[in-house]
C-alpha cells in the first residue's frame, strides 16, 4: 500500500473519529440537559436558564455582572438574556443596577431571593447531575472530558 493511501486512510478515519465523537457530546448534551431541566422544574419550578444565570451571578465578582459578560459567558443571545433578565427581575431574583463609572453601562445583581433560590436547589442539582450525567463517568473520563472541554474553552482564537 502507498503511503499516500495510508495517510489518506488514517485521516478518514481521525476525521471520522472526532465526527463521531463531536455528535455523542452533542447528543448527550441535549439529553441531559432535557433531564436536568425536567428535574429543576418539577422539584422547584425554575427553568434551567434561570439557574444558570443566577450561579453566575452568584459567583460573579460583587455577585453581579454587565449584561455584555453575562452574554459572553452564557449561551444566550442579546435579545433572550434581556427576556431572561427580565423574568429574573420581575421574580425578585435579580436587580438592574447603573454603572458609576459608565452611565449607559448596568449591572444585573442577584438578590438575597436568588442568592436563597440557588442555595435550595443545588444539592437537589447535585443529584440530578449524578443521576443523568456522573453515574456514566469514572476519574479518568471525567479527567479526560474536562481536558478535552478546558482546551476548547481556553482557546481565545474563537
Amino acid at each position: 500500500m502507498q503511503l499516500s493511501a495510508i495517510v489518506g486512510a488514517m485521516t478518514e478515519t481521525v476525521e471520522t473519529d472526532m465526527v463521531d465523537a463531536w455528535r455523542g457530546l452533542l447528543f448527550a448534551h441535549a439529553k441531559v440537559v432535557r433531564a436536568l431541566e425536567a428535574d429543576m422544574l418539577e422539584e422547584h419550578d425554575l427553568p434551567i436558564t434561570w439557574f444558570d444565570l443566577l450561579s453566575r451571578l452568584k459567583q460573579a465578582p460583587d455577585q453581579r455582572l454587565r449584561m455584555h459578560q453575562l452574554e459572553e459567558a452564557s449561551v444566550f443571545t442579546r435579545s433572550g438574556l434581556t427576556r431572561v433578565s427580565d423574568r429574573l427581575e420581575e421574580a425578585g431574583f435579580v436587580r438592574r443596577e447603573q454603572s458609576a463609572e459608565d452611565r449607559r453601562g448596568v449591572y444585573l445583581a442577584i438578590t438575597q431571593a436568588g442568592i436563597d433560590k440557588i442555595d435550595e436547589v443545588w444539592p437537589d442539582h447535585l443529584v440530578s447531575i449524578h443521576k443523568h450525567f456522573g453515574q456514566y463517568l469514572d476519574r479518568r473520563d471525567a479527567e479526560s472530558l474536562q481536558t478535552a472541554t478546558e482546551k476548547i474553552l481556553d482557546d481565545d482564537s474563537r
